[in-house]
């Protein structure tokens, strides 16, 4: 069978337009929707302490902020500065940082309330002459020293307490 100039032509048309056809849809068809990629992976670490000291303090109802600008409330606590005062450390330099969420092994009671986190918000024992051992020793906020915080605060007395922090990686 003999194939002529004139089904040739229309052969290679057919196949010019199958291949135009193909390419107009392939360049005009919508793309998928590309998301922006993260610049920055973000890293957290753990930090778990056991055996710290767990102290109560009350506050004088003028004092109505905390080291670190907050107002005090059931559930906040008090922690060392990262560097003693006496050996050139900043009382404002918590060594957890300000608003660190503590989560607790066991729940801790206060004022008849039970805790099982506790939030970071005030910095005391400047030269760590409490507790030098506990490191990461806490002071949890009993209210503001009024009759029934003071003896709630004295009847918390010292703990021992277990707990961990996440905290973003610098």
């Amino acid at each position: 069978m003999r194939v002529g100039k004139r089904q040739l032509y229309i052969l290679a048309t057919v196949a010019g337009l199958i291949i135009l056809t193909a390419i107009i849809w392939l360049e005009t068809r919508p793309e998928p929707e590309k998301k922006p990629l993260p610049q920055e992976k973000e890293w957290y670490v753990m930090f778990s302490v056991q055996n710290q000291k767990a102290t109560a303090y009350t506050n004088h109802s003028g004092n109505v902020l905390s080291s670190s600008g907050q107002p005090y409330f059931f559930g906040a606590v008090a922690v060392h500065p990262r560097y003693p005062v006496n050996a050139g450390g900043d009382p404002l330099q918590p060594i957890i940082p300000y608003n660190t969420i503590l989560y607790l092994k066991e729940p801790l009671q206060i004022n008849g309330q039970s805790f099982s986190t506790l939030k970071v918000i005030d910095t005391g024992d400047i030269n760590y002459r409490l507790y030098p051992d506990s490191p990461y020793w806490i002071d949890v906020y009993h209210g503001s020293g009024d009759y029934w915080s003071i003896i709630n605060a004295q009847e918390f007395g010292i703990k021992e307490i277990d707990y961990y922090w996440i905290e973003k990686w610098k």
